[in-house]
């Protein structure tokens, strides 16, 4: 160990070099930029051509400290053309040089990544260290910039193509070498044996990096030639996990050298499923062959096991859309999967023994797939077809939530209803609908207990402020869709809806607190209309502590003689003095819908209370003169049989109105409560 860290100490490239840091005169540097233009104009000059040049410049100066307008050296641009004769010239004129020093981008990296074994033999003959570690800018220029940011800058010209599998990371020249997929250079460099890695190096297994980085000359060679790595775990993975990343060829060739396809991460146990699907960056096509592959050589076995987190490769295949819709990790020029591949490979998944998958414990697909699939078209196709293939629509999500509060919660905060398209309001509604039609409880709650209903008031809460009219129509709308929707499929208006509020038609009525004109009440009676053709009980009885203003200048508090939803109305009325001068009284809508389906005498008692208060407080004559009409004048003969048969179809007249045999003018008269 000692004499390791020693030969470290005393080697050339460890320590400052007098001479590469000392300054050349100004005529050296002069002939050095005239020898870059001769190499930019021919690069593969030879040193018989430009002797008379070659031989001006002094033997005593270090011609490596000279860059050209792109940052790099004599030496390291005859390297980078592989002009053999120059590179050998440099190296025989003096024996001070130092080729293991520069920023990035060390002259036998350079060799090594472009695969020109003369000069790598050359260089390591020099003294080059293969152990050392550098970044590599080559060939972009280098303007002395943070290395790091080399991907972001184009090829200084078209001489040397740009390589996709170089790294930004400092490595050494093997590594470079299976960047550049030579495994000759490998091979050579190999042959060195162990002294070319520092003592506290981890030597890391060279397949598991060719496969890592795609080299399929280095992985064909690494194969014969360290067999023993083909089924060895390191940092995390196997040499199969990063070959189903590429070419399915990759897989093939350690398949049929022994490679166990059935490993998993070591930490978060992925199978060879999951890493395809969620890293890979190859097409639908090649995917799906990989798939193929991988299933017939033993992962049919685990095509329904999950990872650590609990997703299977169903929900890993489902997230890898979503990744690709977002383009998160992905190349510019790479062509995501149409939403026709990803049903076909769902499809292919299933029939393979996948459908356990859509009901895992915990983590249901359906949920997953209303997650994190942004597109609505695309969403309720592939929720139909896991529907129709068994999945559970009850099934708890990873949050804990049943498929349809995943689907409904982001409404509050995250999806903006006026943003929303037709089409996607159709087939969000379509989504909703599935989810019922197979059996999802629309009386469900969420690990939070947030329910259905408490989702549409709190997203009608938040739209009752918007002042764009045409933006709150269309919002309002989508929500009384919705929620006919769910009240077609039995969801109950009558449950319990907070300790406040208790009714979810008190907590509809009092956004009359929230409104900014008069017009934003027919929204609320066209809510109130729907929850009460649906079967929410307009005589509920109502218990609230707190004591009521009933005018919005007055200090005179009333003890509540009324616990009907219709009296709390009145009296939020009142504090709002701009919708009491309505000139066509918007707010004595909802007050004729109450009095048209309230019982008899929880109606009268409640209008007596609200008259004789209205004698006392100061009222608008406006709404004590409807008060009045309404409690003087008695319901007629057709409203009060209306009521009766109201009460006859369980107070849900849209749920049952279509199977009596009526002329449609008397069902909407029956249902609109006119």
């Amino acid at each position: 160990m000692g004499g390791s860290i020693s030969h470290v100490l005393h080697s050339p490239g460890t320590l400052i070099n007098i001479n590469s840091s000392q300054k050349v005169s100004d005529m050296t540097r002069e002939l050095i930029y005239e020898l870059f233009d001769v190499l930019k104009a021919n690069p593969r000059v030879s040193v018989q051509k430009i002797d008379g040049l070659l031989i001006r410049i002094p033997k005593n100066e270090n011609i490596l400290v000279v860059s050209d307008s792109s940052g790099y050296n004599v030496l390291q641009k005859c390297v980078g053309v592989n002009n053999v004769e120059m590179v050998k010239w440099i190296l025989n004129r003096s024996h001070s040089l130092d080729i293991n020093r520069g920023a990035c981008s060390l002259p036998l990296h350079i060799a090594c990544l472009r695969g020109f074994e003369d000069i790598v033999d050359m260089l390591l003959k020099n003294g080059a260290r293969v152990d050392l570690e550098g970044r590599m800018c080559w060939p972009a220029a280098n303007h002395n910039v943070n290395c790091e940011e080399r991907s972001k800058i184009r090829p200084i010209d078209d001489i040397t193509p740009s390589l996709d599998r170089t790294s930004d990371k400092l490595q050494n020249a093997i590594y470079y070498a299976i960047d550049g997929d030579q495994p000759d250079i490998l091979d050579m460099l190999i042959q060195r044996g162990d002294e070319t890695w520092l003592p506290w190096q981890r030597k890391r297994p060279l397949l598991h990096l060719a496969c890592e980085r795609g080299a399929w000359q280095c992985v064909q060679f690494l194969i014969g030639e360290r067999a023993d790595e083909i089924n060895q775990c390191y940092d995390e993975y196997y040499p199969i996990h990063y070959a189903v990343l590429h070419d399915v060829k990759f897989v093939e060739k350690l398949l049929q050298a022994g490679a166990i396809a059935t490993v998993r991460t070591a930490t978060q146990q992925m199978t060879c499923l999951h890493v395809l699907f969620l890293l890979g960056k190859k097409s639908s096509e090649d995917a799906l062959l990989a798939t193929k592959l991988l299933l017939d050589h033993g992962l049919r076995e685990l095509i329904n096991e999950p990872d650590s987190l609990g997703n299977t490769p169903l929900h890993a295949l489902i997230v890898r859309y979503a990744l690709e819709e977002a383009r998160f990790g992905l190349d510019q020029d790479y062509i995501p999967w149409s939403k026709w591949d990803m049903l076909h490979i769902v499809r292919f998944m299933l029939q393979q023994g996948g459908r356990p998958s859509i009901n895992q414990p915990g983590n249901s697909a359906l949920a997953c797939v209303l997650r994190h699939v942004r597109d609505f078209e695309f969403r309720y196709e592939l929720l139909s077809m896991l529907l129709q293939e068994g999945g559970d629509p009850n099934m708890n999500g990873r949050d804990g939530s049943v498929p349809l509060m995943v689907c409904l919660v982001p409404l509050i905060n995250k999806d903006l209803l006026f943003n929303f398209t037709h089409n996607m309001k159709v087939f969000y509604l379509n989504c909703v609908r599935n989810l019922l039609k197979h059996g999802a409880n629309p009386n469900c709650s969420s690990r939070t207990n947030l329910t259905p209903l408490h989702v549409l008031m709190f997203v009608a809460g938040g739209y009752m402020g918007l002042t764009q009219s045409d933006e709150k129509d269309s919002s309002f709308s989508f929500i009384r869709q919705l929620l006919e929707v769910l009240l077609r499929h039995d969801l109950d208006p009558n449950v319990k809806f907070s300790s406040r509020t208790q009714h979810i038609l008190l907590s509809l009525l009092e956004l009359v607190l929230s409104a900014r004109n008069p017009g934003d009440l027919d929204y609320i009676y066209d809510l109130s209309l729907t929850l009460i053709q649906f079967g929410a009980d307009p005589n509920v009885n109502i218990c609230m502590n707190e004591p009521m203003i009933c005018h919005s200048q007055s200090s005179f508090f009333l003890k509540k003689s009324s616990n009907k939803v219709l009296y709390y109305y009145i009296q939020w009325l009142c504090r709002k003095e701009h919708l009491l001068l309505d000139p066509e009284k918007r707010f004595a809508r909802i007050i004729r819908l109450y009095s048209m389906c309230m019982d008899h005498k929880e109606l009268y008692s409640c209008l007596k209370v609200l008259y004789t208060q209205s004698a006392i407080v100061p009222v608008r004559t406006s709404l004590c003169c409807t008060l009045k009409e309404l409690y003087s004048s008695p319901r007629t003969l057709l409203q009060q049989c209306r009521v009766v048969i109201y009460k006859q179809l369980n107070r849900a007249p849209a749920k049952y109105i279509n199977k009596l045999p009526l002329p449609p003018p008397l069902i909407k008269y029956l249902l609109n409560f006119e």
